[in-house]
């Protein structure tokens, strides 16, 4: 037991930034100086460094696609955390929301995520096999429309009128301008508050806190058609936020869905925990700046109509010809 609390205590000393208070509540216990034991105190301290700075050393060289499987190590504890301190601000959100306009406070939507099938096809486990029988039995075969990733729904704060999609049908947001958002929603779309509940999402294994954003099927079956390696940003996990979002405008052409598929790709190629503290870092200055600065200035009254994807491609398509 002795030897086992020791091992404890020694890894709490060397990440106490990040450990729990109970691995280091008596790391002072060590005995470092003289006594007895401190020979082997010294021996297993410096032991335990080694392996703290040797595992912290590898995580650091994992790129691609090896790291994108390790993110769901710490993903899922963040993201938890994240939920129980912003509780406060959903609730406040939440009671605006209501008070502002009938109907749900939180919106849920269809969205398109990773594609969890092998390169060489359909993935061989049972379980995967099962669940694929049970949703084609539901709803039909889904693989026939081809989305490239696996449907699932996501949660959101709502930021529009109940009735939002009633004459456009499904549309792109044309963001802050949009004439569908309401009063509450302009300052959570601004500051991303709207977004919150996503971390539902990383709790049920569907999303990550980083990765290409998920979109609709329509609109990824639109934009496959239009951008020939659109399917590729599937291959991951889809995130709250990331590269993209950080690096680039909200869409308004195909020539902006474009560029973000190239900062999609760049990320899926080159992910890595330094990139991934960049953007966190990145998003939450962008969250500052909305929250403190563009949200306390005066609403933009010039509006603009959301318009489908089909109708910007016909429109990309048309001035291509010209």
């Amino acid at each position: 037991m002795g030897l086992f609390k020791n091992v404890r205590l020694g890894i709490g000393f060397f990440i106490l930034a990040s450990t729990p208070p109970y691995l280091v509540y008596d790391f002072h216990r060590l005995r470092l100086i003289d006594g007895e034991g401190a020979s082997s105190d010294r021996v297993l301290l410096a032991m335990t460094a080694c392996a703290v700075g040797a595992l912290l050393l590898w995580l650091f060289r994992q790129r691609g696609m090896d790291y994108a499987r390790l993110k769901v190590l710490w993903d899922w504890p963040v993201a938890l955390v994240m939920l129980i301190l912003s509780a406060p601000i959903l609730l406040i959100t939440a009671v605006l929301i209501k008070l502002e306009s009938a109907g749900p406070v939180i919106y849920s939507q269809e969205r398109v995520g990773k594609n969890h099938r092998s390169k060489n096809g359909r993935r061989r486990t049972p379980s995967a096999d099962a669940h694929d029988q049970s949703i084609d039995r539901r709803s039909g075969d889904r693989r026939k429309s081809d989305l490239g990733g696996r449907p699932f729904v996501i949660f959101k704060l709502r930021s529009m009128i109940v009735s939002a999609e009633d004459e456009t049908g499904a549309a792109w947001s044309t963001g802050d301008r949009d004439p569908r958002v309401t009063a509450v929603g302009y300052y959570i779309r601004r500051t991303h508050i709207d977004e919150l509940p996503q971390l539902f999402n990383i709790l049920l294994g569907q999303m990550n806190l980083i990765g290409p954003r998920p979109e609709r099927p329509v609109f990824v079956a639109e934009l496959t058609n239009a951008i020939e390696s659109y399917k590729t940003r599937l291959e991951v996990m889809p995130g709250i936020t990331g590269l993209a979002q950080v690096m680039h405008r909200h869409d308004e052409s195909l020539d902006d869905v474009r560029k973000k598929l190239s900062y999609d790709t760049e990320y899926i190629q080159n992910s890595r925990i330094l990139l991934d503290l960049r953007i966190v870092f990145k998003t939450i200055a962008l969250m500052t700046n909305n929250l403190f600065f563009d949200s306390l200035e005066k609403k933009e009254t010039e509006q603009v109509e959301p318009k489908s994807v089909g109708g910007i491609v016909l429109e990309t398509a048309h001035a291509q010809r010209k």
